[in-house]
């Protein structure tokens, strides 16, 4: 054989060689080594009262061992995550939520002040240290869910940050957890950042979830929308598409092409839609024996924040209130006021509320009359 033909031959086998070699990288299962991960870009030096994004995974996309990290945040000194899961490949419970929040450098410990009854607390570690929760609240695939997270103080040493979730479908929000952490008048603050996880799956199935309408409420009370979003992972197989005019779609893990870090341009109006907080029906009586009035209420649209209570001794509740109550607790619907020396039997007295909710905004004044009851 000349040598010619000898090494022409030589050339071809390694050629194929090497496209075999290639095909077969090609199609073998990868996953990127972090992320993705898609954050607003030009948050970073605002403190927020609240932030708060929407997540879905749509049913063509869900997989075990996901994880869709909807709002991560910085609180103070530290920070959070907050998003929804599918654990295991054939587990039986409802597909869950998950919020929790690293511990803070002076190692006081975070506690739950409230929980839903469907929420479970406990510790964490193995990504840093700090207080979890989650609650199998059953989320559906194809449904969006908008992942609110809202500070507040109450005292000069601690913090609370609290974790709603807005079902776009059945239109109700659920308050899941609230921490107090030990930092005093902790702001939320840096941008929002949202991933999508593998978390334990091994044979690195494709799985996507798609996040849009990320907001932050400042802490002059103004609404702030990023002008645009950044996806972006380390090596192995993603992709990010633009969906609508302010969201990303985002695949991770399978066979696609490796993609490069992209910048999407957002397109939202001034402040996010919503309804006001209203008080829907209120109640009152007066225990004759502890000489407190009991003031009770229910809320709906939006969650309660604070509350404001008075009492009038007139009907055009003029005046100074002869007594009144304020106060700061999502999740306080009744409450007792000592008032001494009421005169039910000559007179009626008129109770007026109006609560603030988690966006910041108030109520209408609800009135109702306090008369003595006969048999």
């Amino acid at each position: 054989m000349e040598q010619k033909t000898r090494y022409t031959l030589i050339f071809i086998f390694m050629l194929v060689f090497i496209l075999a070699f290639i095909k077969h990288g090609e199609a073998q299962q990868s996953c990127p080594k972090w992320g993705p991960y898609v954050k607003t870009v030009g948050f970073g030096k605002t403190d927020a009262e609240l932030m708060m994004a929407d997540v879905m995974i749509p049913t063509d996309g869900i997989a075990p061992y996901t994880y869709a990290c909807s709002v991560q945040f910085g609180i103070g000194k530290s920070g959070g995550y907050c998003g929804i899961q599918h654990a295991g490949l054939n587990e039986s419970r409802p597909l869950n939520n998950i919020f929790s929040i690293w511990d803070f450098p002076n190692k006081v410990q975070i506690s739950a002040q409230y929980k839903d009854p469907l929420t479970m607390v406990g510790g964490f570690g193995g990504e840093g240290t700090g207080l979890h929760s989650h609650a199998d609240f059953g989320w559906i695939p194809g449904h969006w869910y908008t992942n609110i997270v809202k500070r507040w103080t109450t005292n000069d040493s601690t913090t609370m940050v609290g974790y709603w979730i807005y079902d776009q479908t059945a239109k109700t929000y659920r308050h899941y957890v609230t921490f107090a952490v030990p930092e005093k008048d902790a702001m939320l603050h840096g941008d929002i950042g949202s991933f999508l996880e593998n978390f334990a799956d091994e044979q690195k199935r494709s799985r996507t979830a798609v996040y849009r309408a990320y907001w932050m409420l400042s802490a002059e009370g103004k609404w702030i929308h990023p002008d645009s979003l950044l996806a972006e992972a380390g090596q192995g197989s993603w992709k990010a598409e633009r969906y609508g005019d302010d969201g990303v779609k985002a695949t991770s893990c399978g066979t696609m092409p490796w993609q490069k870090n992209t910048y999407f341009k957002v397109k939202q109006a001034n402040k996010p839609a919503l309804d006001s907080a209203r008080v829907y029906d209120m109640g009152s009586y007066y225990d004759h024996s502890l000489k407190n009035i009991v003031i009770d209420w229910c809320v709906q649209a939006t969650p309660q924040l604070s509350y404001d209570v008075k009492i009038f001794d007139n009907e055009a509740c003029s005046g100074s209130p002869i007594a009144a109550s304020k106060g700061t607790d999502p999740d306080l619907h009744m409450i007792n006021i000592p008032v001494k020396d009421l005169n039910l039997k000559n007179q009626d007295y008129y109770i007026t509320l109006q609560v603030t909710d988690i966006f910041g905004q108030l109520s209408s004044v609800k009135k109702i009359t306090l008369e003595e009851k006969h048999p």
